[in-house]
């Protein structure tokens, strides 16, 4: 067998594949960041992607928030379901059943590759949410808790508290009162 390295822009072609391990390659190439061109015939072509990289300086000139996600193109799903759900009620199971991993493989996955759990993962979207809307809005501080995906107030306080080493009103108070000097 021989091996070769596949750089952006190159194209491959996979053949003789049965239908399950067919289907179990494109899931795992698609997540990994190549484009499936198409999969005819047991036959699979795909493309990787050209990865645009951007300088600190182009991410500091950029008016869209930067993602507090490592780029890790395994995960890429993962961090994407969490992105558009931590604002409701999501655990570790409704994540691994989005991206179609058992909870324990999904949790070892993540771990392994970003030295975090789902759950921290979870939490650390909340919290810069709630960061945000603190520094951007005078809602409440209860109000923002259930807006960024919390059902008990405490628990939101005790994690904030956790990330933060204040309560939220202080925190508010302190980044409102910094920005003014």
């Amino acid at each position: 067998m021989s091996k070769h390295t596949i750089k952006p822009g190159d194209a491959l072609l996979a053949t003789y594949l049965n239908p399950e391990t067919k289907n179990l390659l494109i899931k795992c190439l698609e997540i990994t960041g190549f484009e499936v061109i198409s999969s005819d015939n047991g036959l699979v072509s795909i493309y990787l992607k050209q990865e645009t990289l951007s300088t600190t300086e182009e991410s500091k000139k950029s008016d869209t928030p930067q993602s507090i996600f490592p780029s890790i193109p395994r995960l890429r799903e993962v961090f994407e379901f969490i992105e558009l759900n931590y604002h409701q009620s999501i655990r570790l199971k409704e994540v691994a059943q989005a991206v179609g991993y058992s909870s324990a493989y999904l949790t070892d996955l993540v771990r392994r590759l970003s030295g975090k759990t789902v759950n921290n993962w979870i939490v650390e979207r909340r919290i810069a949410a709630a960061s945000t809307l603190l520094l951007e809005t005078n809602y409440s501080v209860e109000q923002i808790a259930l807006n960024v995906g919390y059902q008990n107030i405490n628990h939101f306080y005790c994690q904030f508290r956790n990330h933060h080493q204040t309560t939220p009103r202080s925190w508010r108070e302190k980044q409102r009162s910094q920005a003014l000097l």
